[in-house]
């Protein structure tokens, strides 16, 4: 059960559209795709390794920022450390799924959502009504 990766899939059970008020109501569900342990490490592991390198990055361009705007005095140093901890946020924030997605690909698995898209249990509730994403009102 541990080495399971949960999933929550969703279904609308009752809409409500009038004209100043708008409801959704919906069930979830989490739903284990089965794993080997040696996937699960591997999982594991590709998300450490994309973590390290995208945070890493980030915090160089942080670094980069405030060294470029520390030519600029105190009003640059501030506008420089801002713009690298948003672009370093941004960066790291993206880059930390992509990373793990082409590491666990050269092990020659899937990504633990195209994992969960191919499991037949979860196609079978997919076809009954269930969907991957939360309903809004």
């Amino acid at each position: 059960m541990e080495d399971n990766y949960f999933i929550p899939l969703f279904k609308e059970n009752d809409r409500t559209n009038v004209l100043v008020y708008r409801s959704v109501k919906y069930s979830k569900i989490p739903v284990g795709i089965p794993r080997c342990r040696s996937c699960k490490e591997i999982h594991d592991a590709a998300h450490r390794k994309a973590a390290f390198i995208a945070w890493g990055t980030a915090l160089a361009i942080v670094a980069v920022s405030f060294l470029i705007g520390s030519a600029g005095g105190v009003g640059g140093i501030f506008i420089g450390l801002m713009i690298g901890l948003f672009a370093g946020f941004m960066t790291g924030t993206i880059m930390v799924d992509k990373l793990q997605v082409k590491i666990v690909n050269r092990y020659g698995i899937l990504s633990k959502l195209t994992g969960a898209h191919h499991n037949d249990a979860v196609q079978d509730l997919v076809i009954n009504g269930w969907s991957f994403s939360q309903p809004t009102a």
